[in-house]
């Protein structure tokens, strides 16, 4: 797959997909592996760290700590350089897991941390009301 605008922008949409179904898709698991391999082969690391925080949500929904937890490891690897290390704290927000470490990023939230994890949270726990 190329990295042309609309390669990138196929590999969104469907990353976009994953979360749409997080949580009620039995095989978010296989389309994420799939897309993990394309997004490998296209070198967009940008949406590879996208796919792990979509997983993340999908994780946190379920109630899969073990699973969540190595996404955000995985996700604090993708984002070690700095460019977009705020998913290491929103994945930690979505999921209720302690955070190790102070804020992965140093982000200000403009309306302040505890306010930015509760809408997070909160995501998560409606979408847990809409599983079967």
């Amino acid at each position: 797959m190329s990295t042309s605008p609309a390669a990138t922008a196929t590999l969104t949409t469907r990353i976009a997909g994953l979360v749409r179904d997080a949580g009620t898709a039995p095989d978010i698991e296989d389309r994420a592996r799939l897309l993990r391999a394309e997004i490998t082969n296209s070198g967009l690391a940008t949406a590879e760290s996208t796919l792990d925080l979509a997983l993340c949500f999908h994780y946190a929904v379920i109630a899969d700590d073990e699973q969540t937890t190595a996404a955000i490891e995985r996700l604090r690897g993708l984002t070690r350089s700095g460019d977009y290390a705020y998913y290491v704290d929103i994945a930690h927000f979505m999921s209720g897991l302690p955070n190790p470490a102070p804020l992965a990023s140093g982000a200000r939230w403009l309306d302040g941390e505890p306010t930015v994890r509760h809408r997070w949270r909160d995501l998560v726990e409606r979408r847990r009301a809409l599983q079967p």
